[in-house]
């Protein structure tokens, strides 16, 4: 068992099984050793999206559980494309939060995302990040999440 199958499970993760996207466009693109992630939204492995607003109707609780299991499609994502194994360095994560006008804590929701790929691919999941709020995203969901990764040959 590697040390990335080890952590999940001593995590009782199990990475949800994900589908095609359903737009033209490619879950992943790889050039050369970097691995681009399309946005993963926070729709959980029974299909159901967490949708809200931050200071609206979602609390800074519900962002960070959106947040993480945006952070889990997007791990999921990485594995199907070329397995977590074979991630050198998560480069770059982009995120953006739904959010009234008047919340300011995006960074404490996706830092959610954050902790989960560290606790997952220990120091190969420490990444530059930007924390942004948006009115809407796509199908209502609360989080939304993109990466650029650099994997190994």
């Amino acid at each position: 068992m590697t040390d990335v199958q080890e952590r999940l499970k001593a995590l009782s993760i199990e990475l949800p099984v994900l589908g095609a996207p359903r737009y033209a466009y490619e879950a992943t693109a790889r050039w050369g050793d970097l691995l681009f992630v399309s946005g993963q939204i926070s729709r959980t492995a029974s299909g159901e999206t967490l949708r809200g607003r931050l200071g609206d109707d979602a609390t800074l609780a519900d962002g960070v559980t959106a947040a993480r299991t945006s952070a889990l499609n997007l791990l999921a994502r990485i594995d199907d494309a070329v397995g977590l194994d074979n991630v050198q360095q998560i480069l770059k994560v982009n995120a953006w939060a739904a959010s009234s006008p008047t919340f300011v804590d995006q960074p404490s929701v996706i830092d959610g995302a954050s902790q989960l790929l560290l606790d997952v691919l220990g120091d190969a999941g420490r990444h530059a990040r930007t924390a942004l709020p948006a009115h809407v995203l796509p199908q209502g969901a609360l989080v939304e999440l993109d990466a650029t990764i650099a994997i190994r040959g």
